[in-house]
C-alpha cells in the first residue's frame, strides 16, 4: 500500500517546481521574498517528503518569521523532528499544542503519522480514528487506517477499511485493486469472489471490478467464468489491453491455444509489444505443434529482452523436441545463468544432461536443487538414476534413501528404491518395500513399470498386484 501522502490539500493549485525554484534563488541571491502561507506548507512539504530536513529547517525558519501565529508551521516543525528521528521531542511538541487547540486534526494526524514511523501502530490507528468523524477526506484516512493494520498483519481489519473508503468512493480503481491485493494475499479467493460480485450488483459498470473479478476465478481455475468477467471488463474499455492479456491466459488454460493467441496479438492494438507476451504466443504455437512459429516468437522475444530466462527455456524446448539436444542444452544453460535460483530450469537442465549421458553434469544440477528443495522428489528420482545408469547402485540408493529421509510418504521414492534392490540382486529386500510403497499408494505402481517393465511378466508381482488391487 501507499506510505505518502498529501499533506497540503491545495498543493495541486500551485506550481511546486516554481515555488521551489523561488524558494531556493532566494536563499542563493540572499533576497527576501514574502511568501503566503499555503506557498511555505506546499515548500516545507515538498522537502519533508524529499526527506531533506536541511531545506527543510530554513524553510520553517522562514515561514515562522513572516508568519509567527501560525500553528500548521508548528505541527510542520514536529513532522521534522520526527523525519529527523527525534519522535518523542515531536510527540511533546504535538501535546503541548493539543492542551491549546483541541480538536485539531493536523495534530491527530501528524501524531499518527509518528506513531507509525515508531512502529507503534495500534496508536498510529488511535490517533486517525479521532480525525474520522470531522475529516473531509476519510477515505483517503481510511486507506491510512488500513496500511496500520497490514503493518499489523491484520489482514482483516486492513480489508474492512478499505471497504469503508470504497463505500465514500466507489469509483476508485485504486481501492478496487487494493482490495483485491489483500484478498489474494491472504488466500481468500472466495470471499474476493463473493465481495466483487456484489459490488457488480452495485455498479455493473466498474471494468476494475469485472478485471479483478477475473483474477479471483482464474486462480480458482475456473477459467469460463474467468472469461466471462474479462469480457465484461472489455464490453466496457475494448482498449483495456490487461484485460485481453489475461483472457489469453485463461484460454490457454482451457488449452483454447488459437483463442489465446488472438487475445495476446490484440494487446499490441492498445500498448508497446512486450517481450513476455510474445514469450506466451510462443509457448501457445509450442502447444499447437508449430515448432517454426514458437521459435520466431521465442525469438521476438529474446530481440526485445535478452535477458528473458522462460524465452531461452522456450527455445530449449523447440530444439529438445526437434530432436536437436545439444543446442537445446546451450539455451537452458543460458536461461540457468540468468535464473539460477529457478529450479525448474536448472531440473530441464539435468534431464537433457542425463539424456546425453553427461552424468556428473546431470548429478550436480540435482544435487544443487535437492539441496535446497528437498521436497523436489523428481529431482531426487533423477539424481538417483544418473548413478544407476551408470552402475553404481550402491550411490542410487543412497540418494534414494535420503531422499525417503525427507519425503517418508511419497510411495514413488519407495517403488524406486525397491527397483534399484531388485536390479543388485536384493529381490527379497526389494519386495519388502513393492509391499509398502503399493500398501502407500497403489496406483503409483505404473511408475514402478516405467522403470521396470520386465516385472509386468513376474508372477510374483502380479499377484502382489492383485491382493492389493483388492484392498483399494
Amino acid at each position: 500500500m501507499r506510505e505518502d501522502f498529501d499533506w497540503n490539500e491545495n498543493e495541486e493549485e500551485h506550481n511546486v517546481s516554481e515555488l521551489i525554484e523561488r524558494f531556493e534563488n532566494m536563499l542563493s541571491n540572499e533576497e527576501y521574498l514574502f511568501l503566503d502561507v499555503d506557498e511555505f506548507e506546499i515548500i516545507i512539504d515538498f522537502y519533508l517528503d524529499v526527506q531533506n530536513i536541511i531545506m527543510a529547517t530554513k524553510a520553517l525558519e522562514f515561514a515562522k518569521t513572516q508568519h509567527p501565529a501560525c500553528t500548521s508551521f508548528r505541527i510542520r516543525e514536529a513532522r521534522k523532528l520526527a523525519y529527523d528521528k527525534h519522535y518523542y521531542e515531536a510527540l511533546e511538541m504535538l501535546a503541548k499544542m493539543e492542551q491549546i487547540e483541541q480538536g485539531n486534526e493536523d495534530i491527530f494526524y501528524t501524531k499518527g503519522e509518528i506513531y507509525s514511523m515508531m512502529n507503534k501502530h495500534e496508536l498510529a490507528i488511535e490517533e486517525y480514528k479521532k480525525v474520522l468523524e470531522t475529516s473531509e477526506n476519510a477515505d483517503e484516512l481510511y486507506i491510512t487506517i488500513a496500511f496500520e493494520y497490514e503493518n499489523m498483519n491484520d489482514y482483516p481489519n486492513a480489508i474492512l477499511c478499505l471497504k469503508k473508503a470504497l463505500e465514500i468512493n466507489p469509483g476508485s480503481n485504486t481501492l478496487i485493486h487494493e482490495i483485491a491485493f489483500f484478498y489474494e494475499m491472504t488466500g481468500k479467493e472466495a470471499e474476493g469472489i463473493e465481495f466483487f460480485n456484489e459490488f457488480l450488483n452495485k455498479d455493473p459498470y466498474s471494468k476494475e471490478a469485472w478485471f479483478n473479478l477475473g483474477i479471483f476465478y482464474n486462480t480458482l481455475e475456473l477459467y469460463e467464468k474467468a472469461i466471462e468477467s474479462y469480457e465484461f471488463a472489455l464490453a466496457i474499455d475494448e482498449e483495456f489491453s490487461s484485460a485481453w492479456f489475461n483472457l489469453a491466459n485463461s484460454y490457454a488454460n482451457l488449452d483454447k491455444f488459437k483463442k489465446a493467441i488472438q487475445c495476446y496479438e490484440e494487446t499490441f492494438k492498445y500498448e508497446p509489444e512486450e517481450a513476455i507476451t510474445h514469450y506466451y504466443i510462443g509457448e501457445c504455437y509450442e502447444n499447437l505443434d508449430d515448432l517454426g512459429r514458437a521459435l520466431t516468437h521465442y525469438n521476438q522475444a529474446l530481440d526485445m529482452e535478452p535477458k528473458l530466462a522462460e524465452a531461452y527455456v522456450g527455445v530449449s524446448r523447440v530444439f529438445t523436441k526437434d530432436g536437436n539436444i545439444n543446442i537445446a542444452i546451450k539455451y537452458i544453460d543460458e536461461a540457468v545463468n540468468i535464473a539460477p535460483k529457478n529450479n525448474e530450469f536448472r531440473y530441464e537442465l539435468g534431464v537433457l544432461y542425463l539424456k546425453t549421458e553427461q552424468y556428473e553434469k546431470a548429478e550436480n544440477e540435482f544435487s544443487i536443487i535437492v539441496e535446497k528443495e528437498k521436497d523436489f522428489v523428481a529431482a531426487w528420482l533423477n539424481y538417483s538414476l544418473s548413478f544407476e545408469r551408470r552402475g553404481d547402485f550402491e550411490r542410487a540408493i543412497d540418494v534414494i534413501e535420503t531422499a525417503i529421509q525427507n519425503n517418508k510418504k511419497d510411495a514413488a521414492l519407495w517403488f524406486r528404491l525397491s527397483g534399484y534392490l531388485y536390479k543388485s540382486g536384493k529381490v527379497r529386500q526389494a519386495y519388502v518395500f513393492i509391499e509398502k510403497a503399493l500398501a502407500m499408494d497403489f496406483d503409483r505402481y505404473q511408475e514402478l513399470l516405467a522403470y521396470m517393465p520386465e516385472l509386468e511378466k513376474e508372477s510374483r508381482f502380479v499377484e502382489l498386484l492383485e491382493i492389493y488391487k483388492n484392498t483399494q
